[in-house]
């Protein structure tokens, strides 16, 4: 890309906060060290996920390289050391780097491998390090981990505008849809599964919990550069918050849920949560559930039922063999503003039913608890065939791609 892409690409400047021409000067000033350390180190790996972070796939190929192969001295782990993930999970391993720092952009410079979970995220400078990266001045292997299986057409991930070198799916179908709709070579495509699978076992279930757990909607949120006053007032007048509104109060489940003694775990996108002062809850049963407080597999684990729309989350909870349902009130609003549909059919291959209304979603619930929150036969069918592995190697085949071994 080089040169023409900084030209084509030049209209970025006019977006340019004060802030990313820091993170240049960091960036340059960084490049003779990270060169110099490179003479000296090789094989210097960082893994990463989002800057408070050590819960999904970067965290657990994390934790196993550092537990299982004590020989690869040279894996960080870039993070705020003033989480509580670094405190309770990344301290205790080692190996961490203050995420932004000058040392963190010297290993990017030196680095053989940066593995992520998340396209951008682990960068010592998100949105200056992404340009560099696409010019090609960063020469490491760029893997992706991914952060969940994908099902959508999500062009932000199309090979002409990234440059993954490896590419993590879950099942042959997802290799099969990123090979063909996002422009892969076969060979950067492997399927190993996610690294946090390996954490899906030895669980014990709450049968009073029920987890609420919707994604985001891209087209909520304001451009980069603008007021996040733009946000707010288009979140106020959606059908996402509408919606959520009326689960949230309705007379039904709030007796339901009372008589029962059951918790609602509402557990908000992390993009939707600086908006839930807007969301009205008459319901006494629901819990909010910050990232703060609350881990997402944990979450999982514990839940006897989940409501989603269109998060892959429920990938996780269906391959626990867990009954769910998907509330999608704005399905072509949320095919035509944020993920195309791509090879899933929630309604030919998914793992509950697809309801469009507050009433049926209580209805469900409702009919699925007396039940006993046991996961429907066509729905444990689908699953049974749909996972590639059902085991306790996820994070080795991940270590086992990440070195090349076939």
């Amino acid at each position: 890309m080089g040169l023409s892409y900084l030209k084509k690409n030049i209209k970025k400047l006019g977006i340019m906060k004060s802030r990313d021409y820091l993170d240049l000067f960091k960036i340059l000033l960084s490049f003779p060290f990270g060169m110099m350390l490179k003479l000296f180190r090789r094989d210097i790996w960082l893994i990463s996920e989002r800057p408070n972070d050590a819960r999904d796939n970067g965290y657990w190929l994390f934790r196993y390289i550092r537990k299982q192969h004590p020989e690869k001295r040279h894996v960080y782990y870039p993070i705020n050391k003033k989480c509580p993930d670094y405190e309770n999970k990344i301290k205790p391993l080692g190996n961490a780097v203050q995420i932004g720092s000058f040392r963190h952009h010297i290993y990017f410079w030196a680095a053989e491998k940066n593995i992520s979970a998340h396209v951008g995220n682990g960068f010592p400078a998100p949105f200056m390090c992404r340009q560099f990266l696409l010019m090609g001045c960063y020469r490491f292997q760029n893997i992706f981990l991914q952060h969940g299986i994908i099902k959508d057409v999500l062009p932000f991930l199309n090979a002409d505008i990234n440059r993954i070198n490896l590419f993590i799916c879950s099942t042959q179908r997802e290799r099969q849809a990123v090979i063909r709709d996002m422009g892969y070579r076969p060979e950067q495509v492997r399927v190993t599964g996610l690294c946090r699978y390996d954490g899906l076992y030895d669980f014990t279930v709450n049968p009073k919990q029920i987890l609420i757990m919707p994604t985001w909607r891209s087209y909520l949120e304001a451009p980069y550069g603008h007021p996040a006053s733009e946000s707010e007032e288009k979140v106020r007048s959606s059908s996402y918050l509408k919606h959520y509104t009326q689960l949230f109060c309705n007379e039904r489940l709030i007796r339901f849920a009372k008589e029962n003694e059951l918790t609602l775990l509402y557990f908000p996108h992390h993009q939707m949560q600086p908006y839930l002062a807007e969301f009205q809850m008459r319901c006494p049963n629901i819990t909010v559930a910050s990232a703060a407080e609350y881990d997402v597999q944990t979450a999982l684990k514990e839940s006897a039922f989940l409501i989603t729309d269109y998060s892959s989350i429920f990938f996780d909870f269906a391959y626990m063999r867990k009954p769910l349902l998907y509330f999608q009130f704005d399905y072509e609003e949320f095919r035509k503003n944020h993920y195309p549909e791509g090879y899933f059919s929630y309604r030919k291959d998914g793992f509950g039913p697809v309801l469009d209304s507050v009433e049926q979603v209580v209805d469900c619930l409702i009919e699925r608890y007396q039940h006993g929150f046991r996961m429907e036969e066509l729905f444990c069918s689908r699953a049974e065939h749909f996972f590639e592995f059902h085991d306790t190697e996820y994070c080795r085949r991940n270590y086992e791609a990440v070195i090349g071994k076939q």
